[in-house]
């Protein structure tokens, strides 16, 4: 049951997604998936020139738990490439999951994310940085 929420949710994000990606008046809000540590929906939402809040949903892999977290970034440069601009962030990060071996999961991190987005409602990042999780087992 757990895994058909998460899918329908995924699918009802992305579905969405142009719809969100519009102008909010400090910036575009993005939307879109992450497919690195699983299948997680996301939106971003500028809070003025040099600050974005973004939050996600989504499953890991094998569909065992069900994650949400948020992460607050602080532009620090703008790269140049060819003409092109990519932000280079960095910010803390806070997520919690639900279902690891019947636990709780809370991790905290230090987010550095450089990304790229298009003219279409699509957004490229790639984000690392050190963090830790704390597990709680029933």
């Amino acid at each position: 049951m757990k895994k058909l929420i998460v899918l329908v949710l995924l699918i009802a994000a992305l579905a969405v997604a142009p719809v969100l990606a519009a102008d909010n008046g400090a910036g575009r809000t993005k939307a879109g998936t992450i497919l690195g540590r699983g299948f997680f929906a996301t939106a971003g939402f500028p809070m003025g020139k040099t600050t974005e809040l973004n939050v996600y949903a989504g499953t890991g892999w094998n569909f065992n738990a069900v994650t949400l977290g948020a992460n607050f970034l602080f532009r620090l440069v703008d790269i140049d490439i060819e003409g092109e601009t990519f932000p280079l962030s960095l910010g803390p990060q806070a997520d919690i999951s639900f279902g690891y071996y019947n636990g709780v999961v809370l991790g905290v991190f230090a987010d550095l994310r450089w990304e790229y987005t298009f003219d279409f409602p699509l957004n490229l990042f790639i984000e690392i940085g050190p963090g830790i999780d704390i597990a709680m087992y029933n």
